[in-house]
């Protein structure tokens, strides 16, 4: 939107004379202003403060920053559209409502953490021969982070790196210093060098190897080819070190005991060859799909307090939908959670699942995706023309029906397949997809109330973002801390912000210089980024020196210490946000906007 000064009226003068007055260029002539208003898409979402209550729904509309995080569901237009912002006490009820879906979010998420993904990550680890080091920071770290990186991808389209940088670290910090101290909070435990010691190196070279690149405001593709090869070195130095140190006379210290809910170990070898009792091989299919849908038994219902028996009803349909698209696999059930049937349904309709979420972009269109996967109606979504959206969709069926025969062929009721393990590892990365889009939902949501409660994008990204992305990580380290396996939680901690920081800027950085077209990118730490930076380097050297001082022992004194370190980041990041103090960032560069002496064409006197 632009506007102009209109022109000057027309004189009533004598024409003669205005003709002459024009020929001697003696008349005032009037030059229109250049942008009087700016455009309203290129204005911060957070400006809705600065427009008058009557016209924030068109702000809201018209600027493009405000649908940046949008999800499924448009959560500003939600509040100042179709709420009257101007009603306090509906618009107060707005927010209450936004904050109970939060916690909804947050159930739906607890619930597939503890019943599908920590029981899968035991499973595979546990098969592969995983010591607990190694499954922390691969295969746990691989399954927590992909929600983060992918959401980076999806919903930051713009050129600035200042809110993704600021995630990454701000993350990376929680997680080393907060649920590291949680994890150690739960119980002490003994460290064993050969792994945390390369992993503590490692992310100090990382915290500040990242802040160099980004503190000079351009990053090319030596710099994005420098962070894959780093993670690459940083995966097989690990590895070898495991493996020289790991030898047979004391290998088994870190191998993986399963444990059940209570923490008790149990022999995985008498569930693996009992069958269960309810699935006799001469039932029915439809009989084996009930044994394999009902969420919860009887006696364990009468058992249950009476908070325990509403948390089993409510999550019935939620048990149900999880239980169609994502195999169950635990070693403390029957079989470790084979069903035959139950698997050719998620066969079947995960796939589906996985089109319709990942190409439709509302759920109206989701579910029209879904339905059409099905019923072959071709509609039109982003980059996929109607006629490829038909193939992918008969592809799909295609695929699954061929899957389903092999596994109805190559498999029985009453024995696990060959192939199970790779069934656990599609247990893992679905559950981690699922929890990934409730991710999507519940940070678009916090991102909507930070920009209503007016906090700065920066310290939203080190803290509300930050513990909302981290979700998932808190309750899956808090659940491996309480079962017992508190050395690959710990491990995970660890692991995960060096993935996030390396491979999470480097797919961005070249998804970023795909849609430039250059080899060579503006980039932007921000005002809290090297704050970040330096609170990762110190407390990776605090974790690493307390563990030389007690031995290798992570006991409440060095949870205490990271649990401190923690508030006082908080408060310095309380500090600049209410503009007591100032973060020292990209706004204090000495880059020629705020030194004269770096002005060019300024002289020196």
């Amino acid at each position: 939107m632009f506007f102009t000064l209109p022109s000057p009226k027309k004189s009533t003068m004598d024409p003669v004379v205005t003709l002459l007055d024009l020929a001697q260029n003696s008349t005032p002539r009037y030059e229109a202003h250049q942008n009087i208003f700016v455009s309203l898409r290129a204005q911060p979402c957070s400006n809705v403060h600065s427009v008058l209550e009557d016209e924030r729904c068109l702000f809201v509309r018209e600027t493009e920053e405000c649908r940046e995080s949008m999800h499924y569901l448009d959560y500003m237009h939600f509040v100042y559209c179709i709420v009257d912002s101007s009603n306090l006490l509906l618009f107060a009820s707005a927010i209450v409502a936004l904050l109970l879906f939060v916690l909804l979010l947050g159930t739906l998420i607890y619930h597939l953490c503890v019943t599908r993904y920590v029981d899968s990550v035991l499973y595979v680890a546990k098969s592969w021969r995983l010591n607990e080091y190694i499954a922390g920071v691969t295969l746990l770290t691989y399954g927590n982070g992909l929600a983060q990186v992918l959401s980076e991808l999806k919903h930051h389209t713009s050129g600035d790196t200042e809110l993704i940088y600021n995630q990454y670290l701000g993350t990376a910090v929680y997680q080393v210093s907060f649920l590291a101290a949680l994890v150690i909070w739960t119980g002490s435990f003994a460290i064993y060098p050969e792994v945390i010691v390369p992993n503590l190196i490692s992310l100090m070279i990382v915290s500040l190897l990242v802040e160099e690149f980004m503190y000079d405001e351009q990053v090319g593709i030596v710099q994005t080819t420098t962070l894959g090869v780093l993670y690459l070195a940083f995966l097989g130095a690990l590895y070898t070190t495991a493996r020289v140190m790991d030898r047979e006379g004391i290998r088994s210290r870190s191998q993986i005991d399963i444990r059940d809910a209570d923490g008790k170990v149990f022999d995985t070898e008498l569930t693996a060859t009992v069958g269960n009792v309810d699935q006799e091989q001469s039932a029915s299919w439809l009989e084996h799909v009930w044994q394999g849908l009902r969420t919860f038994r009887e006696e364990e219902f009468r058992a249950a307090p009476w908070y325990r028996q509403v948390y089993l009803l409510c999550s019935i349909p939620v048990e149900v939908v999880a239980v169609l698209l994502l195999p169950k696999v635990n070693f403390a059930l029957p079989l470790h959670g084979w069903n035959k049937c139950l698997f050719i349904v998620n066969l079947i309709l995960f796939p589906l699942f996985l089109i319709g979420t990942a190409l439709g972009k509302s759920p109206q269109h989701t579910l029209v995706v879904l339905f059409s996967s099905i019923l072959c109606i071709l509609l039109s979504v982003d980059m996929i023309s109607s006629e490829n959206l038909g193939w992918i969709c008969l592809g799909s069926l295609i695929g699954s029906a061929c899957f389903s025969v092999i596994v109805c062929s190559t498999s029985c009721y009453d024995r696990k397949p060959p192939f199970f393990t790779c069934i656990g590892l599609f247990a893992i990365f679905g559950t981690s997809y699922v929890i990934m889009l409730l991710s999507y939902e519940l940070i678009a949501i916090l991102e909507a109330l930070s920009i209503i409660a007016n906090v700065s994008s920066a310290s939203f990204a080190i803290t509300i973002l930050a513990w909302g992305s981290c979700w998932i990580d808190l309750i899956t380290l808090r659940t491996l801390a309480v079962r017992g396996y508190s050395r690959l939680g710990f491990a995970a901690c660890l692991g995960a912000p060096v993935f996030n920081i390396l491979i999470g800027l480097c797919t961005v950085f070249c998804v970023q210089m795909i849609r430039s077209g250059t080899t060579q990118i503006h980039v932007r730490d921000g005002t809290s980024g090297p704050t970040c930076a330096i609170y990762l380097f110190v407390t990776s050297m605090t974790i690493l020196l307390s563990v030389l001082f007690t031995r290798f022992e992570a006991r409440k004194s060095i949870a205490f210490c990271l649990t401190t370190l923690y508030v006082t980041f908080l408060a310095y990041v309380a500090f600049c946000e209410f503009e007591v103090t100032h973060g020292y960032g990209t706004d204090h560069n000495d880059d020629g906007e705020y030194f004269l002496d770096r002005v060019p064409g300024r002289r020196e006197h």
